[in-house]
């Protein structure tokens, strides 16, 4: 059975990853004392990356919760589906900068060679601002993403009664309500599993929404028109700015992914075929900044036309990168296929 895609799924994909390439771009370039837009350094650019980081959690939410509203829920095919969703392209790109970096060139000579094991799971982003680790790409998300996999199966069990649902929508809004404030000192809430948990699980139950549109009727645009107007609400009243992201970012996932389901034909296709790329961009873009484009723009002493030609090479290599290495795993992975075709 072919599955079927969604516009609108894949436009907010873009969309995210497009706009955290180029947060990540000017932010770096700026850091290397080039020519970068001061806006890349305000607070409302700030807010629209986070923005677009609880966009790509609530993502993950939707497609998980979209695909197990109609499929039956088998734990082997959900651990398998999530592994080789992450880890492959993952160690594809990892291992080879970790060869370069710290077998070649010995840097961290100083953390214990047992801390790759935090690599291999793909967490070594994570968990480093608490210990040492070989962190080369993925960030703090990659982490933070493959625990919240980790506690999907208790929402999905949630809802399966509608008390569980109940008690599941209490204990999200108490993690979202108190967590800036029980975060320990120095943490950023926004980078944990607490502070994203409630993206995801709103993104669970718009996906279930999206599986069954008839019955959800209005009640998706009801929830997006009641986080908006909390958002408004929250500015008045200045609650912390993870509050007030959350609220509006969570507010326009709706409109925006129905936005994006008018998209028809080539459009469509296209955008579908750049979606599939981007959790390769996501994992290079920025290793490919901060070792190349950024050191090579300073030594040219970059204007704002060689700072648009390297966002052009940016994101044109990225998406390439993550071609090749999509297409390297496909092989790894199938390699008999084409064979068998043929035969």
């Amino acid at each position: 059975m072919q599955r079927k895609t969604l516009p609108g799924l894949d436009g907010i994909r873009l969309a995210a990853i497009l706009w955290i390439v180029l947060y990540h771009y000017g932010v770096e370039t700026a850091a290397a004392g080039v020519f970068s837009p001061p806006f890349f350094t305000s607070r409302a650019c700030a807010a629209l990356v986070q923005g677009a980081v609880f966009w790509m959690t609530a993502l993950s939410g939707a497609c998980l919760g979209l695909k197990y509203a109609a499929a039956p829920w088998r734990p082997a095919e959900y651990v398998k589906s999530r592994f080789l969703a992450i880890y492959p392209l993952f160690w594809l790109f990892f291992f080879p900068l970790f060869l370069y970096s710290d077998v070649l060139h010995h840097n961290n000579a100083g953390v214990a060679p047992w801390r790759l094991v935090f690599s291999v799971l793909g967490v070594d982003g994570f968990v480093q601002p608490w210990t040492p680790t070989f962190y080369k790409i993925g960030e703090w998300y990659l982490g933070c993403q493959i625990l919240l996999y980790c506690l999907f199966p208790l929402l999905l069990f949630a809802w399966r009664s509608r008390a569980g649902r109940g008690v599941m929508a209490a204990c999200v809004l108490l993690v979202w309500g108190l967590s800036p404030f029980v975060t320990p000192q120095g943490v950023d809430v926004f980078h944990t599993v607490c502070g994203q948990l409630p993206a995801f699980a709103a993104g669970a139950a718009f996906g279930r929404a999206l599986a069954a549109p008839q019955r959800a009727g209005r009640r998706p645009w009801a929830a997006s028109g009641a986080l908006l107007a909390a958002a408004g609400l929250g500015a008045l009243a200045r609650l912390p700015a993870y509050h007030l992201y959350s609220l509006a970012a969570l507010g326009l996932f709706w409109p925006a992914l129905q936005l994006g389901q008018l998209m028809r034909g080539r459009a469509a296709a296209a955008a579908h075929r750049a979606a599939r790329l981007c959790y390769g961009v996501y994992l290079i873009h920025h290793v490919g900044i901060t070792l190349v484009l950024a050191p090579r723009l300073q030594a040219l002493q970059a204007g704002p036309a060689l700072w648009c030609a390297g966002l052009a090479a940016c994101l044109a290599g990225s998406f390439a990168a993550a071609w090749v290495g999509q297409r390297l795993v496909g092989l790894a992975l199938r390699p008999g296929k084409k064979r068998t075709a043929a035969r």
